[in-house]
């Protein structure tokens, strides 16, 4: 699997999920994006942000799919396989903030830092 693939696959696995430059214009919330940033062997641990986006009067629905990749990450991290190794993804610090948008107070967002490091060739 390429390593954008996998990140597609672990990041699906929460909502819909686009890579932060290809959200379509007709997207509909709720979503995520998250950067898709790529290294190799050596290069060392590299920060993606991930954006949650929800439209809602609620704080539960996102602080639960925030606690929800938190939980997934575990407190080790957790490593997706990819062609020639693999991807090790960990909490970053801080790991969650919430934002509000100042145009609509129902869009909330969270925004996720993540670490990863590529345990893989190219």
């Amino acid at each position: 699997m390429t390593k954008g693939a996998a990140l597609q696959q672990f990041f699906g696995r929460f909502m819909t999920a686009y890579p932060s430059n290809a959200v379509p214009d007709d997207a509909v919330l709720p979503y995520l994006t998250y950067d898709a940033v790529f290294d190799a062997w050596g290069g060392g641990a590299v920060s993606l942000t991930v954006n949650m986006w929800f439209h809602t009067t609620s704080e539960a629905v996102p602080n639960a799919k925030a606690l929800e990749i938190s939980d997934a990450l575990g407190i080790g991290g957790v490593t997706l396989p990819v062609d020639g190794g693999l991807i090790w993804l960990k909490r970053g610090s801080p790991f969650c903030q919430a934002l509000a948008d100042d145009t609509d107070k129902n869009l909330k967002r969270r925004y996720i830092n993540v670490t990863a490091e590529f345990l893989c060739l190219n």
